[in-house]
């Protein structure tokens, strides 16, 4: 049986580095903290990880953090407050009909929780080693991607029975995405799931199961997660070098324009509330937000943030989020378009 064990420890700032190391958290003091930075520990945390997917949910309002073999923690969006929901290792992870579902790459199999008590209620073997997975909601599905599936990439489905004694998953299908797929982004109302494959941008119908369009990016590769805009009726495709991304328009898959905020590859980011898209790269030291337009992308502002770090999310309270892999933590910024 797993030992379930619960740390708290508050976000700090760099005015409460002092506070936090009489507490007995680590506040990664010996680091410069980013100008306009929270810094979220995670206690019990390994110090280096190597950050991936962060994900908002609404519903639970917090941050879902996969920290790889450090477990799985829940960050409250105000406070900066982390707590460990589970020790076992994890890279992706969503939340959806009231359950908490874990991809574990190394174990190749996916996990369900229970978000209430932290307990453990299943676990599936996939296909191949999952990369990411997503709950779909109209379907009740989770959708898990799979670019090393022999002979050909895809997304693995799995339909969620709760008429058991605890939910569990079981394969209901497979969507072919050769040249991916990597990241997965849903539109709930275009009923579309959104993924890179090679040089474009996949676009693959939720029901019927089935890809329904190549969009051109401009990339060489791309890279990251789609980040959809649902109500411009746009999409940000992101590529695999010089932290560039492309604004494409949803319609009729032109190219709206493309911004490039320098290093290696890009990692996108959106915001429902304030309409922005933020990218930073990995390796790469400047996080921007963007403005989308009629006419392309234009920034916003510019953060300063640590080099290594391979995740972005934002939140619905005017803050997004990215990762220091370095020193095990999280940084919170200010959107000042929605808190100033």
């Amino acid at each position: 049986m797993q030992t379930k064990r619960r740390f708290r420890c508050r976000g700090s700032s760099a005015l409460a580095l002092l506070v936090l190391l009489l507490a007995g958290c680590s506040s990664g003091a010996d680091e410069q903290v980013p100008p306009g930075a929270l810094v979220v520990d995670l206690p019990g945390a390994a110090k280096q990880i190597d950050f991936d997917d962060i994900v908002y949910s609404q519903r639970l309002n917090r941050i879902i953090v996969p920290a790889r073999g450090s477990g799985l923690y829940l960050v409250d969006p105000d406070s900066g407050e982390a707590t460990r929901v589970v020790d076992t290792p994890v890279a992706s992870a969503n939340k959806g009909g009231g359950l908490l579902f874990l991809a574990d790459r190394n174990g190749r199999k996916i996990i369900i929780v229970d978000p209430a008590n932290d307990r453990v209620l299943s676990s599936t073997a996939t296909a191949a080693a999952p990369d990411y997975i997503r709950y779909v909601p109209a379907t009740q599905e989770l959708w898990v991607t799979e670019p090393r599936a022999d002979p050909t990439p895809g997304i693995e489905i799995f339909a969620i029975d709760t008429t058991g004694q605890e939910p569990s998953a079981h394969k209901n299908g497979f969507v072919d995405v050769p040249g991916g797929p990597e990241g997965l982004e849903l539109s709930a109302s275009r009923h579309i799931a959104y993924t890179h494959g090679g040089r474009d941008l996949v676009a693959i119908d939720l029901p019927a199961r089935r890809v329904v369009g190549r969009l051109a990016t401009g990339c060489a590769g791309t890279h990251g997660f789609p980040r959809v805009d649902d109500q411009r009726g746009v999409v940000l495709a992101s590529c695999a070098e010089g932290g560039a991304v492309t604004l494409v328009d949803l319609e009729d898959g032109h190219q709206l324009g493309q911004y490039r905020v320098g290093g290696g590859e890009s990692l996108p980011g959106y915001s429902v509330r304030s309409g922005h898209f933020y990218v930073r790269s990995d390796p790469g030291a400047t996080l921007a937000t963007l403005q989308p337009t009629s006419t392309g992308l234009t920034e916003v502002a510019t953060v300063t943030v640590p080099e290594v770090g391979h995740c972005l999310t934002a939140d619905n309270r005017g803050h997004y989020w990215t990762c220091d892999a370095n020193n095990g933590r999280l940084l919170r910024f200010e959107d000042n378009a929605v808190t100033g």
